[in-house]
């Protein structure tokens, strides 16, 4: 049986991506079937000299950050404060489609790989640029990472408990986020070209990508000029809508109550009916005003019941429940693993690794088969004589000169 082509094969995209966000991109589009060339330099590694190491043992192959969001990548190593290594980038661009890159404002441009510079060297290029806050504006020139910009997006103000200061959402949130608006603009710029020949010029700002996440608040504040309150893991519409302690040790149970139906069936389910005949818990509003005396009670249920136990029978009489699962659990859930999000690419200096990949399917399977992340400077050989055509010689010369490093 033939396997069906995958949709973006035939596209080369020229990768100057750092960290997490435009890494993440360029990753989902290689699963897509782009081939994506990354483009490192050893004065700036990132997370290749990042932790958490595999079994704790640094190494430029080895870091879980990189190995994590550059999977089915080639690597190319140039000297970018070389004139020869600038020069090898920019032959890399004339024979790519794309270019993406989030680096400090105006690095690109410095170095002579700007928009202009690369859009004289293939006009229907399609260039993405992303910045914690914009390529314009007042505020271009600032660095951020991921704390930064989820305060500065207004996403931390509704985030924490009442009355308490606002919280940072966990992980490298805002990365992945933006990492998915940049692959939605990239796609909508490609399909355009496919249509006119004309390449574009695409500019993320990752504050405005989380501010896109606050719709309820703003519409809140623009229709009667109140800003919500914090309400930490509850919610201004339902109750109860928090996490529950479970038999053992740091399990926990969510439930989110929509109505006073389910409400009934979460009080038959817990054996305890009388709950919906209470006056300070028989409707949504009344709820809402004893979410303190409630979820005590339900709490004194579910830490007598294993976490399985009360999502299958909250489930089973119509009320949302789920396991609250950290990343060991989730990489092991059986869902997860029989859906294909769950993948383990051979890496071939650290192993297969289990790691989150897919959360699509295309006609019921996957996209593709992701590969391993690859090994610093890979491909050199690959990408520089074989796809720009330099002769062997002058390719040692480059190596024994430091320009491919």
């Amino acid at each position: 049986m033939t396997t069906p082509p995958l949709p973006l094969e035939g596209i080369r995209i020229a990768d100057f991506g750092q960290i997490i966000a435009v890494p993440y991109t360029a990753q989902m589009l290689a699963w897509m079937g782009a081939e994506v060339i990354l483009i490192e330099t050893e004065d700036r590694l990132t997370t290749r000299v990042w932790p958490p190491f595999a079994e704790a043992e640094p190494g430029v192959n080895r870091s879980g950050g990189f190995n994590l969001v550059n999977s089915s990548k080639m690597s190319c190593t140039l000297n970018l404060r070389d004139p020869e290594g600038v020069a090898l980038a920019k032959q890399i661009i004339a024979v790519s489609d794309v270019v993406v890159e989030n680096y400090s404002s105006g690095t690109m441009e410095r170095m002579g790989l700007g928009y202009e510079a690369v859009q004289a060297l293939r006009p229907d290029v399609v260039y993405l640029s992303l910045g914690a806050f914009g390529r314009t504006g007042p505020m271009k020139d600032l660095v951020g990472f991921h704390s930064v910009i989820n305060l500065f997006s207004g996403l931390a103000s509704v985030t924490g408990h009442k009355g308490s200061h606002p919280r940072i959402m966990g992980g490298l949130f805002p990365d992945a986020f933006s990492g998915c608006y940049c692959v939605l603009a990239l796609l909508e710029a490609l399909y355009h070209r496919a249509n006119t020949g004309e390449g574009q010029y695409i500019e993320v700002a990752m504050t405005e990508v989380l501010a896109t996440i606050l719709p309820e608040a703003v519409m809140e504040y623009t229709l009667d000029g109140t800003e919500p309150e914090r309400v930490g893991n509850r919610h201004q519409e339902k109750a109860p809508h928090n996490v529950f302690r479970c038999l053992g040790d740091e399990n926990w149970v969510a439930i989110s109550v929509e109505d006073d139906a389910q409400f009934r069936a979460l009080a038959q389910v817990a054996g305890i009916p009388k709950w919906a005949e209470d006056p300070r818990f028989s409707t949504t509003e009344a709820r809402l005003s004893h979410q303190d005396e409630l979820e005590p009670l339900i709490e004194q249920w579910t830490l007598g019941c294993q976490v399985e136990d009360v999502v299958e029978k909250l489930q089973a009489a119509g009320v949302p429940a789920g396991p609250v699962l950290d990343s060991a659990q989730v990489l092991a859930d059986p869902h997860m693993v029989q859906r294909g999000y769950v993948q383990s690419p051979d890496h071939p200096i650290v192993g297969p690794r289990p790691m989150g990949a897919f959360s699509w399917t295309v006609d019921g399977g996957q996209p593709a088969i992701p590969r391993s992340a690859p090994l610093f400077g890979e491909h050199n050989k690959k990408v520089i004589q074989e796809l720009l055509q330099v002769p062997g010689e002058e390719f040692e010369r480059l190596m024994q000169n430091g320009v491919i490093r």
